[in-house]
């Protein structure tokens, strides 16, 4: 199995999982929300950041050894994942204020949840079968 199949298996599983799991539990995502992004930065923050710019610095690369439509995609869902990331190493205030107010507002979040979801299931599908 390549690289890019078991990443976008495992992403796609967990993108699927998370969406499913969020829509159906609001309200202990809006208390798991709340415990994991208090008023002050933690210092686990930073290093989830780096952890994830590794990650996709990686992927890049392995992209340019393998390029194909189906690396493509699995890199630029990547790509996006770390644009999710960066504001809250950077601007971890407005990203907080951001994130608590999305998940106050039911309705935003669960389509937001659910096309994180959809997201998901196409590169599982994708993983499974390309």
């Amino acid at each position: 199995m390549s690289y890019f199949k078991i990443l976008s298996v495992a992403l796609g599983g967990w993108m699927v999982l998370g969406g499913l799991g969020a829509v159906f539990y609001v309200e202990g995502l809006k208390r798991l929300t709340a415990k994991l992004y208090p008023e002050g930065r933690q210092g686990w923050i930073p290093i989830v950041g780096a952890m994830v710019l590794a990650l996709v610095l990686w992927t890049w690369m392995e992209f340019v050894k393998a390029v194909s439509m189906e690396n493509f995609v699995v890199t630029l869902v990547m790509s996006l994942g770390l644009a999710k990331v960066a504001p809250l190493v950077f601007y971890y205030r407005k990203s907080r204020e951001f994130l608590l107010a999305l998940v106050a507002e039911p309705l935003a979040f669960r389509v937001v949840a659910l096309s994180s979801a959809a997201v998901g299931l196409a590169l599982l599908m994708m993983g499974i079968f390309f």
